[in-house]
């Protein structure tokens, strides 16, 4: 599977979910074939606050990968320099005078 169809299969679970939660919490009449101002003012906040929550924990997410990212390139370039540290070291430690 490639990573926009897995994207796209993450976005759409979410979006089932949303819509599986807020018709539960919002629908409570079936008297009427459409939705009553109750259940649109309802569903509209419910929707709005999902959405805004799951974009500010991708944000949050992508900000914890990056700070990985990053540590996880410093600690590479910190092991990369040990052996040239250690090279010095001993050029240094055979070039003292005895």
């Amino acid at each position: 599977m490639s990573s926009q169809e897995q994207i796209f299969r993450e976005f759409l679970e979410t979006y089932n979910r949303i819509v599986e939660e807020c018709f539960h919490r919002c629908i409570y009449t079936f008297n009427y074939r459409y939705l009553v101002d109750d259940e649109i003012d309802c569903i509209t906040h419910c929707t709005s606050k999902y959405v805004n929550y799951n974009q500010r924990m991708a944000m949050n997410f992508a900000d914890i990968q990056a700070k990985k990212m990053m540590d996880m390139h410093e600690q590479a370039e910190a092991q990369s320099q040990q052996p040239l540290q250690m090279m010095n070291n001993q050029i240094n430690d055979n070039s003292k005078p005895f």
